[in-house]
Formats: C-alpha cells, structure tokens, sequence
C-alpha cells in the first residue's frame, strides 16, 4: 500500500480494525474508482466484516478529489452514500446530473459490488439566484400534515429506485428546538420506514447532535446516524469538533433507538480569525496554512485535535483546529470502546 493510502481517510478506517494484510493493490482499485474498464479485484484479507461497519459520503461538489480517496481506501469500505439530492425552486427532488453520471460510472466498473449504497437526500432548496441550505419552510411545505409526509415518502422511494441504489438517507438538518416540525418528521420517518421495508430498500436517518431524540418513538428498521462534530464551530470559541467526553454522550444519546445506530465523524475543521469570523478548512487546507505561515501544532489532550495559531498577510491572528490521523483513531476507539460497532466519515475530499 503506498503512502497515500495512510492518509486521513484510510487510518481512520485501519483504527476501527481494517486494512489487514491488504497488499499493494492501489493501482487496480484506481482504475476501478475511476470508471475505466478494469475488472474488479475483490480484497480477500481478514477483515471484510469490519469494513461493512465502515462508509463515507460522496459530496457531488468534489469528484475528483473524491475519487482519488477512493483509490486509497479501494474496496476496503463498506458503504458509500451518494451526498445528495435535493430541491427545486418549486419544491421538486432531483439528483445533480454529476451524482447520476458517477453512479452509472461506478456501476459500469464494477466498483460498487458487495458494496452497501445510499443517495442522501438534504434539505437544501435552489432559488431564482443561488440557494437556501437547511430549509426548514421547505420541510413544513413537504411534511407539514399527514398527506404531505406519505407523498413526500412515496416520491423518496420512486428517486431512491431511479438511483439505483441500495437505500435512502435523510439528512434534514436546522430543525432546532423545534417541537412541532420535529413531531412532522417523526411521523414521516414512520411512513418513510414502512414503505421502504415493503421495497426492500434501506433506510438511514441522520441526526444533529441537538435532536430531541428520547422526545420520540422512533421505528426500528432504520439505522440512525448520529453527527458527532461541530461541538465547536460557527459562533463558538475555537476548540475542536469533537473531543472523549462529546462521543461518549452522542453515543448515551441513540442507545434510546431501537434501531441500529451509527457515529460520524468529520476530518477537517475550522479557522477562527480574532474578527470572529469563522471558516471551515479542510484537512488539506489546514496543513497547507500551518506550513504557509510556519504554524506550531500542538496536540489538545482532552480531544486528540490539533490546533495551531497564525497572523495572517494583514496581521490579524486566527487559531486553526482540525482532525488528524491520530485525531480519528482516538475518536472511533472511544466509540468503539464505548460500543459503537458503525461509524461513517464526513467526508471524501481534502483529505490527502
């Protein structure tokens, strides 16, 4: 395996057991995440049951960086969840063309054989100019009363089959402290759960570390994804997106679900300027600023993250924090230690 494959991505998935005895096969999986016609090379190594624990998502912003990751981790994932389909300017769900033309490429290629795969819907709504992210008037439009929940779930499953994928995920986020909109979802996720089982399709429902989760009787077939990052961020001090004792709550949080629960993890992290402005870095960006302005990393003992500081070209400091190799391991062995057996990484691109 060459350096690459240690890169973020692949040592959070050798952490949580992979990557056994895989050889040197980098090249041919390669080929195989690019689309060419390469015949797929199943990885016979020790641990293909944890890798069915292990998925990442695929941002339809960032193919190339994406498959380039892929290459690294080749065949030694689990599951892929196509990130995402979304609105309209009148309401409607479509999948960017680019998702739809990667999908057929990776079908074409074999590259998602014995994989677990899912299309992400979000509730992001395109505008006459630009966008709204996290639309929460879209998702009163869409589940605001019964009838509108099990239309809206009958379109999910008939975008979901078009995919072709294996299974859906929700991923509606801002609903907050919300009571009514959240007992609208809750209702939707019942309908959504019963016509998917009846599909065979799978189903996967992401929660933000907020979500009133024990408010709610949620159904058993779906497995429940549950963010852990962003503890600190956008109108926070600076600090890390996740440190031991956050894990270990979020993971106390889903043992309320019947159904099976999932961990996600993000690699990158924030620059925070003394303005109080506040950026999001990958972890390539983050490596890039720290050896432009010749940063000092220092390693926080309460979360593995690492953070340094820098006075930018025009003399304001900023403090960046992000996760590293070690960062990930640390954090996917507190999950596992506290009995996590799925975890998901945020997300393919910037890590190498």
């Amino acid at each position: 395996m060459n350096k690459k494959a240690y890169a973020v991505l692949s040592a959070a998935i050798l952490s949580f057991g992979l990557f056994c005895g895989c050889g040197d096969t980098t090249d041919n999986k390669k080929d195989i995440a690019m689309g060419n016609e390469t015949e797929y090379a199943a990885h016979d190594g020790q641990n293909g049951d944890e890798a069915k624990d292990a998925s990442v998502w695929y941002p339809y912003w960032d193919n190339d960086t994406a498959d380039e990751e892929l290459a690294a981790i080749g065949d030694d994932l689990g599951t892929i969840c196509f990130f995402a389909a979304y609105f309209d300017e009148h309401s409607k769900m479509f999948i960017p063309d680019n998702i739809t033309d990667k999908i057929e490429q990776f079908d074409k290629s074999g590259y998602l054989k014995g994989k677990t795969t899912f299309l992400t819907i979000v509730n992001d709504k395109l505008l006459d100019e630009g966008s709204s992210l996290k639309d929460t008037e879209l998702l009163y439009e869409i589940l605001g009363s019964s009838n509108l929940a099990e239309k809206h779930a009958d379109n999910v499953i008939k975008l979901a089959k078009k995919s072709g994928l294996g299974g859906v995920e929700i991923d509606y986020e801002a609903i907050k402290k919300d009571t009514e909109l959240w007992g609208h979802f809750n209702e939707f996720i019942k309908v959504l759960s019963e016509k998917a089982s009846k599909e065979g399709l799978l189903l996967r429902v992401v929660f933000e570390p907020s979500a009133p989760i024990d408010s709610f009787e949620w159904p058993e077939y779906p497995e429940y994804v549950m963010m852990c990052y962003n503890l600190k961020g956008y109108g926070t001090e600076p600090g890390p997106k996740a440190d031991v004792t956050f894990i270990k709550d979020m993971y106390e949080k889903m043992t309320v679900l019947k159904g099976k629960t999932n961990l996600a993890f993000a690699t990158g992290g924030f620059d925070f300027a003394e303005d109080g402005s506040v950026k999001q870095v990958n972890y390539a960006n983050a490596v890039s600023i720290c050896e432009e302005y010749n940063g000092e990393i220092v390693r926080d003992p309460e979360s593995s993250a690492v953070h340094f500081e820098y006075t930018d070209d025009i003399g304001e400091k900023h403090e960046v924090w992000y996760a590293d190799q070690e960062t990930l391991k640390v954090w996917i062995s507190t999950a596992k230690e506290a009995g996590c057996e799925k975890f998901s990484i945020w997300r393919l691109g910037g890590n190498l």
